[in-house]
């Protein structure tokens, strides 16, 4: 299991901080072979991976793997414009999430973590644009 700590939203924040935000996350597992979001569903949280592996599937068919440290779920929660892909479980998954009614002020809470979320959709931005 991937300590929340070194995931790459919260590597390097200071231990006070990463207590904070350990206290904003409720742990969910999923079994293998479960369909943890549907494309075009609504979001009810943003998810981090802290344990198991995930396939993305988007509109265009394209495909990539996450594993213990990436996240997934931001951008329903931002535009509110329904899921962007479909993420199944490969192997049983943990995760550890923030639900939907909590983002927005968690995000105030801690900055840098918005920062670093922001670099995350502009990396992916810039992969889908290459593709």
């Amino acid at each position: 299991m991937t300590d929340i700590k070194s995931t790459k939203l919260f590597q390097g924040l200071p231990d006070g901080e990463i207590k904070k935000i350990e206290r904003q996350l409720k742990a969910v597992q999923h079994p293998a072979g479960h369909e943890i979001v549907m494309r075009g569903d609504g979001g009810v949280g943003f998810m981090i991976i802290t344990d198991g592996t995930v396939t993305v599937t988007t509109v265009q068919g394209k495909k990539r793997k996450l594993g213990p440290g990436d996240s997934f779920g931001e951008m329903a929660l931002l535009d509110h414009e329904g899921r962007s892909a479909t993420v199944k479980a490969d192997t049983a998954v943990s995760l550890a999430t923030i639900p939907e009614w909590g983002f927005k002020s968690f995000l105030a809470e801690h900055p840098e973590v918005a920062f670093r979320l922001m670099q995350v959709l502009s990396q992916r931005v810039r992969q889908a644009e290459g593709e």
